[in-house]
Parts: C-alpha cells; sequence; structure tokens
C-alpha cells in the first residue's frame, strides 16, 4: 500500500509539503478512529519517537528538491542498517549470519535497481534523505520498544508533521483545484495511516529487522506501478534489481515462517564452530 503514493502523486499539482501535510493529517484521523480515546505515555522513547517520525517526513519531502528522487529513496532505504545497530543496543535483538545474507541480496537489488539513476548530484539533499534514513530507523526501534504506546507515536509524528507542514500547505491554493485535495487526503488514508497501522501492529510481533527489511520491496514496487500506469521509463537494471529485492525480502520470510527460531546458513556455519551459538551471530 506504501507503494502506490508516487503514481497518484504523479496525479496531483501541489508542493510536496502541501502533500506531506495533508496525509498526514488524514493518517491522523485514521490513527484517532483506530485508537477512539488515545493515551499518551510521554518518556523519551516515545518523545524520540514522535520526532524521529515528523523529521523523517520532512527530510524526505526537502531532499527530493534538493537531489534526485533515485538518490533519495535508495538513502532513505539504508534504514535496516541503523535498525541493526539500534536494535542490538536498545532491544538486544541480535543478528544471524542468514540476515546478513537477506541484507546483502536486497541491498545489491536496491542498487541494481537505481544503479542508472543514482548520482553526486545534490550534496545537501543526499545528506537530508540519509538522515531521513536514520530517522526510519529510529522510528521502527522506537515502535517495537514502547509496544504499549507505539500507535499513539505514529498518531503524534503525524500530527507534529501536520503541523509543521501548515504554514506552506496553502501557498498557491488559488490554482489548485479541489481533485488534488481529495486525491492526497484520501491518499494520506490508504496509503499512509492503513499501511502504519499494519506496520506498528507487525512491529508488537516481529522483530524489527523482519519488519523493516519486507517494506524494502516499497521503493521497488513505487516506480512499478508508476511504469505500468503513466508509461515513465525505468533503468536497464531495475528488472534484475526488483527482483533481488522481492526475493530477498520474501524469501527471507518465507524461510522464516517455515523454519520459526532457526536459520539454516548461520546453522551450517555454526556447526563448524564449537562453543557458538547456532542460531545467532553475535555483534
Amino acid at each position: 500500500m506504501w507503494s502506490i503514493g508516487g503514481l497518484f502523486i504523479k496525479l496531483v499539482d501541489l508542493s510536496p509539503v502541501a502533500i506531506t501535510g495533508t496525509r498526514s493529517i488524514a493518517a491522523a484521523f485514521v490513527f484517532l478512529i483506530y485508537l477512539k480515546k488515545p493515551q499518551l505515555y510521554w518518556n523519551r522513547y516515545f518523545i524520540i519517537g514522535v520526532i524521529s517520525y515528523a523529521a523523517m517526513m520532512l527530510l524526505y519531502v526537502f531532499s527530493i528538491r534538493l537531489t534526485t528522487a533515485a538518490n533519495a529513496i535508495f538513502l532513505e532505504f539504508t534504514a535496516p542498517i541503523y535498525v541493526v545497530i539500534l536494535g542490538y543496543y536498545i532491544l538486544n535483538e541480535r543478528i544471524t549470519i542468514f540476515d546478513i545474507l537477506s541484507m546483502f541480496v536486497i541491498f545489491s537489488g536496491m542498487t541494481l535497481f537505481f544503479i542508472d539513476e543514482l548520482s553526486f548530484y545534490g550534496f545537501w539533499g543526499n545528506i537530508m534523505a540519509a538522515v531521513a534514513g536514520v530517522c526510519l530507523g529510529v522510528v521502527t526501534i522506537m515502535i517495537r520498544k514502547e509496544k504499549e504506546s507505539a500507535f499513539q507515536i505514529v498518531l503524534m509524528g503525524n500530527i507534529l508533521t501536520a503541523l509543521v507542514c501548515i504554514p506552506f500547505m496553502f501557498t498557491g491554493l488559488q490554482e489548485t483545484v479541489s481533485r488534488d485535495w481529495f486525491i492526497i487526503f484520501v491518499l494520506g488514508i490508504v496509503q499512509l495511516g492503513i499501511p502504519y497501522i499494519l506496520y506498528t501492529k507487525a512491529l508488537r510481533q516481529v522483530q524489527a529487522l523482519d519488519a523493516i527489511l519486507v517494506s524494502m520491496i516499497e521503493p521497488i514496487l513505487n516506480p512499478f506501478w508508476v511504469y505500468i500506469f503513466v508509461g515513465e521509463k525505468m533503468g536497464e537494471w531495475a528488472l534484475v534489481g526488483g527482483l533481488l529485492v522481492l526475493s530477498g525480502s520474501f524469501g527471507r520470510a518465507i524461510i522464516k515462517l517455515n523454519l520459526p527460531g532457526a536459520n539454516i546458513a548461520a546453522k551450517a556455519i555454526a556447526s563448524k564452530m564449537p562453543g557458538k551459538d547456532m542460531n545467532r551471530l553475535i555483534i
């Protein structure tokens, strides 16, 4: 559902900040309806999660203006690296050899998918996109950490994002049409609100790395839908890269589903290493 954003954004004539603010307002309404009477649990993890969510949304929007879309997407989805690091120190979630192999396959696919469009253009845009990736990793960890207030983190993150965007949302308002606002508001419900409810529910059940790696299919499907319905061409290596990402994400999920708590690659290596935990590679 996240992946349809690019397609519908292509159909409207609104500024990126207006799109971000409107989507966040719609997503906040979805969370308010879902939670009914949200209770806020203010602590440092909650506050870090809220600020990181808003920063992620805003930095990505501004990075798109200052660098290429390929650079922005690629750098934002370096988030699994930060999830691995933060997950170890904050959640005590350790990774296996199988996790590392999965990440290698997925990142290789991401590189091939965007390789024709990646460039060194837009230094500050690249920095913003990279920081947005850090924020995405932090949000994932905070949602996983604060299970009792996970939904409230996303709710308040959307409210904060909307508040920051409001002063810029009505620039050139007379030049826009009601259809554009309607499309983006619906997009906020279908592409942001509902998916984040599902993502948050998933993070209460699975490890942070599992959730973030499955979400890596979003930057691959996004330009795919645009290509199918709008005709915007993809790079020569995009198909190969996309297949690698899909294979790495879904293949990993299927294997872990069928072998809960086990790791084929880790077992094969660990069996030759006396005294080592067969299911874990300690970092």
